[in-house]
């Protein structure tokens, strides 16, 4: 996603579920300009956050051919829109004090501020309506071929205990040779670095430190300071970092083990005590500054654009950072399972999502328009404009696949403002509407430098060991799941961050080992494994 992770992840707070796809942003009035059908509209009102694309705004979308291209589906069907839009950041809170009320409600909202538990809570509540008996009822079948047949994933991800879809989503799935093909994240390395200095890419975790220290005695960026550094995202659970990953040490405080079909902690795991040591070393030898350790991305950034940093852990198909550094002709190479004695993988994300949140509210009464509604929205048609946009202006058709034109894209969004010409998604995707992106590998092959394109290939079809995005993998939790969960995650991530920085910066022993893992225990880690096995078993049982 696109970077939907760095997204975001990325994500999975709420800002960032907000802003995935450009979405949050400017006036709060209804906005004007719905479809209109004449006689025998079905009219939906919508509570929804705008989109924070600084360029292209869902305020002028009156000025967009793609956007006329959706209103003509809503015609179709005789659907008539008001959109009551609100300010991103005002949004989470504009969002509770509406549903608090209980009264006078939108006929459809976007949920995607809250968790599982508290939509549960709603539908609990009678708040929302299960859609499932809508799409049966009225739908023309559209929307469940699309949740059923073609991606059944949004299926397994979205059904509740009691059977019940509550909410639809936005849904990313991409292929490579019409094959399931998840990206996935590593270190990147300095590429021009490397070429200038004559050597070869690391191939073992020790290598990596020599060529580490070899930026820093060589003053890489040319500065006259030892400050070539290696950084990695330390926040959250500090074990989604590429380093983790040359140790088999799994990536979230609990992980889902696919291979054996289990819920797995890195701090029961083999290379967890030498991924730390190393983590260390690198701090203790200067290659990682002790002050970015659980340090904001926006201090990460500052790094990265004084052209001090040599590696990071990101997407291997990555344009981003290249772009960002103070320096020409940067140059950034994917490397992946450096030898350290362990078993590595590479954290891939799956070739599908399922996120974010729009639920139809209790005062809706319209059964039919929304079916009507959905039944668009998870159209080859939609996704063509919402993905792509319009053929001939913004993407063509080169080999019997699609790919944007050129000068179309996140690089080029002031221009396209300026043109009005744009996918639609950038108008829209993950805050009026749901995302459904469904892309082909091949056409991000286009855009991009033949060394990563390789390093893709070469890993597209790598099983996964702990995949990304743990929660594409678990099934809704029941209520008693979701109390006790919260109940025990805060204390319990809270700890294990807290004790994995003090290994990392050296104010930890491991003599007192198992003393550490004693307090983890009795703050509930066998627990909340167990719990999650109980939801991942679910979700396999879904999927057959």
């Amino acid at each position: 996603m696109k970077h939907l992770r760095k997204l975001t992840a990325l994500f999975l707070a709420a800002a960032l579920a907000l802003s995935m796809a450009a979405c949050g942003g400017a006036s709060s009035a209804p906005a004007s300009g719905s479809a209109s059908a004449g006689d025998g509209a079905r009219r939906l009102t919508m509570l929804v956050p705008n989109n924070t694309n600084q360029y292209i705004k869902f305020d002028e979308r009156e000025d967009y051919p793609v956007w006329q291209e959706l209103k003509a589906l809503f015609a179709q069907k005789s659907l008539e829109l008001e959109f009551e839009v609100v300010p991103a950041d005002q949004y989470p809170t504009t969002l509770q004090t509406r549903i608090a009320s209980g009264t006078d409600l939108p006929d459809i909202v976007c949920l995607t501020p809250f968790d599982d538990a508290a939509a549960m809570d709603l539908a609990n509540k009678g708040t929302i309506q299960p859609i499932n008996t809508i799409m049966d009822e009225y739908g023309d079948g559209t929307f469940n071929r699309f949740i059923h047949e073609k991606y059944p994933f949004m299926a397994q991800l979205t059904t509740a205990p009691d059977g019940n879809i509550y909410w639809y989503t936005s849904v990313q799935a991409q292929t490579y040779e019409d094959k399931p093909a998840p990206t996935c994240r590593v270190i990147n390395i300095r590429k021009d670095w490397l070429e200038k200095l004559g050597l070869e890419a690391p191939e073992t975790a020790e290598e990596f430190i020599s060529v580490m220290k070899a930026f820093q005695e060589n003053d890489m960026n040319g500065n006259g300071a030892a400050d070539e550094i290696v950084t990695v995202d330390t926040s959250g659970d500090f074990f989604m970092t590429g380093i983790a990953q040359w140790f088999g040490v799994g990536n979230y405080l609990t992980s889902v083990d696919v291979k054996n079909n289990k819920i797995v902690s890195p701090w029961y795991q083999d290379g967890i005590k030498d991924y730390l040591k190393y983590m260390n070393r690198l701090v203790e030898e200067g290659l990682m500054d002790p002050d970015l350790i659980g340090a904001t991305y926006e201090q990460t950034s500052q790094r990265m654009a004084e052209n001090k940093v040599g590696a990071t852990f990101d997407y291997c198909m990555q344009m981003w950072l290249e772009p960002s550094v103070n320096a020409e002709n940067v140059e950034f190479l994917p490397i992946a399972n450096l030898e350290t004695g362990y078993e590595p993988y590479i954290v891939i994300e799956p070739s599908f999502f399922s996120w974010q949140k729009w639920a139809v509210t209790k005062d809706c009464k319209d059964p039919e328009a929304v079916a009507a509604l959905l039944d668009v929205l998870y159209s080859d048609r939609y996704e063509e404009l919402s993905a792509w946009g319009i053929e001939g202006e913004t993407y063509e058709v080169v080999d019997g696949r699609r790919q944007l034109m050129e000068g179309i894209g996140g690089a080029y969004w002031e221009q396209n403002a300026k043109d009005r010409k744009t996918p639609g998604g950038s108008l829209w995707s993950g805050c009026v509407f749901p995302t459904v992106s469904l892309y082909t590998m091949e056409s991000q092959f286009t855009s991009r430098p033949e060394h990563k394109n390789e390093f893709q290939k070469s890993v597209v079809f790598q099983d996964a060991v702990y995949p990304d995005a743990k929660y594409c993998y678990m099934a809704i939790a029941t209520d008693e799941q979701n109390a006790r969960k919260a109940a025990l995650t805060t204390d319990l991530s809270t700890y294990s961050s807290e004790l994995v920085t003090d290994f990392i910066l050296g104010r930890a022993s491991f003599d007192d080992w198992d003393q550490y893992i004693a307090q983890m225990q009795e703050l509930g880690l066998d627990e909340l494994i167990e719990i999650e096995q109980s939801q991942y078993d679910k979700f396999l049982e879904l999927s057959k």
